[in-house]
């Protein structure tokens, strides 16, 4: 036989015998995604750390401040028995779609992440939803209050449905202002028109009216134009669905200018932290709900999960304000995936996905008492549905009411 043939042979028997090796291989090494070694996972986040809502960059600092507790303590003991370290990487997207788009690729594709983490902005994450859907990588625990985009089945939220504080904020206006004459300010992308959109259905068979509605967007420099249309409309309640700059100037204006009516902010503006430029005496009355304790650095009771909460902030020398809600949303987020990365079975984005679409009952360290994380595959995609309101009476919040929830029955939009 010709040796060239030999040689033929020769590499054919070798390749046989690489693919039976590959065959032999355990399944958890065939199948391990992008992103994960037996010591570490790698993670995205992009984000708005500049720009006219550097405010939420706050997210992406509090995720860090609790994995940086995590790695501390040695890492994260995931569902295949390997610990493993969390590799944070953070871009800046300014909250401009195509920036955030252009940063998932580059996390995707050149940092070879698992997972991306806390997509913040509605926009920001319908701009990556076919991608990360086509590249099957997790988009997980996405800061929007819009939780049906674009790639359903490679994304999951986190925070509450906007539908569902408004239908909060409805509730309250029935049992308290049953003729309430609403002024709308909201963000002129489907965050604020999904909440209008559910208010609106939430007090279409009262005698509650939205009598006046205006848009803003992130990049307006002041409020104060649409602010001033909104008070001459004769309401008596203003609602608020913008980011925290534009949170802060709604509620000064309608103290300061006289028009003083029943004042009500979405969450994503209104902790102590963003009411502050507003002058804290203007803000006294606002009415908002939320899903995460408050902290108080100076007296934190008895709570474990809040001493655990401000002994991170303090170890990691975080840059937020302690009682920065966006903050400790970012921390909670950084919770949550934790728990994710605990519980999944195998070290593929699939099972992440799996995992984050079967929570049950998942207890965090911010979580109000009786709030905990639930999705159910096919079902539920909404992990919290309930809320509290709080008023502030000029120093902190105080709770309004009981706990409201919508387990298992989230407005649709």
């Amino acid at each position: 036989m010709p040796r060239r043939v030999l040689r033929g042979v020769s590499m054919m028997l070798g390749a046989l015998a690489f693919t039976g090796l590959i065959a032999a291989t355990p399944r958890a090494q065939e199948t391990a995604s992008p992103g994960i070694t037996d010591d570490a996972v790698r993670i995205g986040i992009s984000g708005p750390l500049t720009g006219p809502v550097a405010a939420i960059g706050a997210i992406a600092e509090g995720i860090k401040t609790k994995v940086d507790a995590i790695n501390a303590a040695g890492g994260v003991k995931m569902g295949d028995d390997k610990t493993r370290k969390i590799e944070l990487i953070v871009e800046d997207d300014g909250l401009d779609p195509q920036r955030t788009l252009t940063n998932v690729r580059k996390l995707v594709e050149r940092e070879e992440v698992f997972a991306v983490l806390a997509t913040a902005g509605t926009p920001n994450n319908q701009a990556i939803g076919r991608y990360v859907t086509q590249r099957e990588v997790p988009n997980l625990f996405m800061y929007s209050g819009v939780h049906e985009l674009a790639g359903p089945e490679w994304e999951i939220g986190l925070v509450p449905s906007f539908t569902t504080e408004a239908a909060a904020f409805a509730r309250y206006l029935l049992d308290t202002k049953p003729e309430a004459k609403i002024a709308l300010l909201y963000l002129n992308t489907e965050t604020g028109q999904t909440f209008q959109k559910a208010l609106e259905d939430a007090v279409s068979t009262s005698n509650i009216k939205i009598i006046a509605s205006q848009p803003v967007t992130s990049a307006d420099p002041t409020v104060e134009t649409q602010l001033s249309t909104l008070k001459a409309s004769g309401a008596d309640t203003l609602v608020v669905i913008t980011g925290p700059k534009q949170g802060a100037e709604a509620v000064r204006f309608a103290t300061e200018s006289g028009w003083k009516p029943t004042t009500l902010v979405s969450n994503i503006a209104a902790s102590v932290a963003s009411l502050k430029p507003a002058g804290l005496e203007n803000a006294k009355g606002v009415i908002t709900s939320q899903y995460l304790k408050q902290v108080n650095a100076a007296a934190p009771g008895e709570d474990a999960g809040v001493k655990r909460y401000i002994a991170d902030h303090e170890a990691a020398r975080a840059s937020f304000a302690i009682d920065d809600a966006l903050g400790q949303v970012g921390y909670a987020t950084g919770e949550a995936l934790v728990k994710v990365l605990e519980s999944m079975k195998d070290p593929t984005r699939a099972a992440m996905m799996e995992t984050a679409r079967n929570l049950g009952g998942v207890q965090l360290d911010l979580l109000l008492p009786g709030i905990t994380l639930n999705t159910k595959s096919g079902e539920d995609v909404y992990p919290i549905e309930s809320l509290q309101l709080f008023q502030f009476d000029g120093a902190a919040y105080q709770p309004v009411g009981s706990m409201i929830s919508f387990e298992g029955k989230t407005p649709s939009h």
